[in-house]
């Protein structure tokens, strides 16, 4: 599998994003790519995971940490580092970041 880096700008709102996925070397779980972005060329979040669902959905996963402690059914609970404050700019980030990975997957 080559090694693709792409990277998409798109205007939400009065936001700047750009979007940069690159496949991972090794698909085997659910998990299929990482993601960056750069918002109003100043600041950038990494770390921005995409996988694909049992039920075959794309989904986004923000940057995350264990937080060492762990819920009810003795599993990890993690926090989030960076993510959207409002729906609307969730919906829009991650409409973004799907339409990239869509984008670079397809050229594989």
């Amino acid at each position: 599998m080559k090694d693709n880096n792409n990277t998409n700008t798109v205007n939400a709102g009065n936001m700047n994003i750009k979007v940069t996925v690159t496949p991972m070397k090794e698909q085997e779980g659910c998990l299929k790519a990482n993601a960056a972005i750069i918002l109003n060329d100043v600041f950038k979040v990494t770390g921005i995971r995409i996988g694909i669902s049992q039920r075959g959905n794309v989904f986004v996963s923000m940057p995350d940490y264990k937080t060492g402690r762990l819920d009810d059914n003795g599993k990890d609970i993690y926090q989030d580092i960076a993510y959207p404050v409002t729906r609307q700019f969730r919906q829009e980030l991650y409409d973004e970041i799907v339409k990239e990975f869509n984008t670079v997957m397809g050229k594989i």
